[in-house]
């Protein structure tokens, strides 16, 4: 608007110009009346020749100017008359409730519930199953993550929003601050009461919510776990939306009975282990990796759920990496990089570098080569309570950049290292297995809920219901044939199998 009414003004006389020109300059304050007269002086010179009309080009601009200042003018008024509803906070919201978290199975009997606002997990434990789970108090707080750039998932976020707000209508929905500035399908138009939550407002989310809701695939939780990588993290409830992936135990057509089980604490937890990783100078001082890391006088801990990685990036030369373990020297590994994984990781980049298939009820760190010169250099498992350190050697030919959870963060030099360990705050995933509360799955038979004995094919056990080998088979085709339809036969060609 501002660049289209100059030049209507600068043409020749206009008696519907003139007439706007002089309803303005009755209802104008004095700043857009100078606007006016300076549009009408630019109207007169256009008929003066060339060399003098040149003097007039700061006058258009001044012109532009004063036009923006006026419609700004009007909107401010605009808004005064009809005032929008602040948008509430999260320092409004109340605290997270304090939750009971305990092992699930014959464990219950040995290892007693703890109860508390976070989610814990004991460092070096030999258990990390499937935990029961009860809300001490209702929960007020639900935070929803979706896909970014997906109408599916937009299309599910108002579904949900819409019947919490019929059904839960004292829970308190928080939404991250780029989905309600973006106005995603109409949501923050929609629903006003919607709390605006910050990256920057980190510290405070962790102390407000009380679970966490998911939609699309495995990246909406590793950017859940970012969001939480200094604190305990939320239940988290995560919908497939026709991703593939490990983690995302519901459907997303069930979501009004899997929403109602989460209120009511009728839920089991699987609590998939964290990394804790900070980055260090040569003379040992701890330095920031990311923008956001700093806190007070120093640098928190980051909190990671796949993977960390030292990776030789675009350098041409391999990197040479020093790795201890627990302050031993491990080996001096020259490679393209390693990578430290989660049993949760380890289906990920791990995989892909030749690493192992760990079951995340198993705590470990697992250390992968990638692409390593000595064919010996195979993959280590370490206890969940080890201190790994792998440092760029003094004689390393090139740096090598550090990525967590897929996302670059630092270049580290020669002499500098990363020190890895176990996080004590897992994702607490919510998961589709029964508790205590839960009678056993039906395809177990009397006689073996009595006497504990299982037979083959049966499912029994303390985890319940296993999700992970249903998905190693089923999305990741664990051990299948590459032919599918036909058998690698002995003079090299393929033979259809028999049927």
């Amino acid at each position: 608007m501002a660049a289209s009414i100059p030049m209507r003004l600068s043409g020749g006389s206009n008696p519907a110009t003139t007439n706007l020109i002089s309803v303005l300059r009755v209802n104008l304050p004095r700043t857009a009346k100078a606007g006016i007269a300076s549009s009408s002086s630019a109207r007169q010179l256009h008929t003066q020749p060339l060399h003098r009309r040149a003097f007039s080009q700061p006058s258009r601009a001044s012109t532009a100017s004063n036009i923006r200042t006026f419609a700004s003018g009007l909107t401010a008024r605009a808004a005064e008359k009809h005032p929008q509803p602040s948008r509430p906070t999260l320092a409004d919201l109340p605290d997270k409730v304090d939750v009971s978290v305990g092992p699930a199975g014959r464990l219950s009997k040995v290892i007693p519930a703890r109860r508390g606002g976070k989610i814990t997990t004991r460092v070096g434990s030999s258990y990390a199953g499937t935990h029961t789970f009860d809300w001490i108090s209702p929960p007020s707080n639900v935070l929803i993550v979706k896909k970014a750039r997906d109408h599916r998932a937009t299309k599910a976020m108002s579904r949900i929003i819409s019947h919490m707000r019929s059904t839960y209508p004292s829970l308190n929905i928080i939404l991250e601050r780029t989905v309600i500035d973006s106005n995603d399908g109409n949501l923050a138009s929609t629903h006003p009461d919607l709390v605006s939550a910050d990256l920057a407002d980190k510290t405070l989310l962790a102390q407000k919510t009380d679970f966490v809701i998911t939609l699309g695939g495995d990246g909406s939780i590793l950017h859940v776990s970012s969001l939480f990588d200094r604190d305990a993290v939320p239940p988290v409830l995560s919908f497939s939306m026709g991703t593939l992936g490990f983690l995302l135990p519901y459907d997303i057509s069930g979501y009004q009975e899997a929403i109602k089980d989460m209120v009511n604490g009728d839920i089991s937890l699987l609590l998939r282990m964290r990394l804790r990783q900070t980055s260090h100078r040569k003379d040992g001082e701890a330095f920031c990796q990311i923008q956001d890391q700093r806190q007070g006088g120093g640098c928190y801990d980051v909190h990671l759920m796949n993977e960390v990685t030292l990776h030789r990036g675009r350098e041409p030369h391999m990197t040479k990496i020093d790795a201890y373990v627990d302050g031993q020297h491990l080996t001096q590994a020259i490679s393209d990089g390693l990578i430290i994984a989660t049993p949760t990781g380890s289906t990920a980049y791990s995989l892909s570098a030749g690493g192992p298939i760990v079951h995340p009820s198993v705590q470990s760190l697992v250390l992968t080569p990638i692409c390593p010169r000595s064919l010996s250099f195979r993959t280590v498992l370490l206890p969940s309570d080890s201190v790994i350190q792998l440092k760029i050697s003094d004689d390393s030919r090139s740096p090598a950049e550090l990525t967590v959870d897929g996302r670059v963060s630092k270049l580290l030099q020669p002499g500098e290292y990363l020190q890895v360990s176990m996080s004590p705050f897992p994702i607490p995933c919510v998961s589709r297995k029964w508790s205590d509360r839960q009678p056993p799955p039906p395809s177990l038979s009397a006689e073996a809920q009595a006497a504990h004995v299982v037979g083959p094919g049966e499912k029994y056990s303390d985890r319940g219901e296993d999700d992970w080998v249903r998905d190693i088979n089923t999305l990741l085709k664990f051990n299948a044939s590459f032919g599918g339809r036909g058998t690698l036969s002995g003079n090299g060609g393929f033979e259809e199998e028999e049927h």
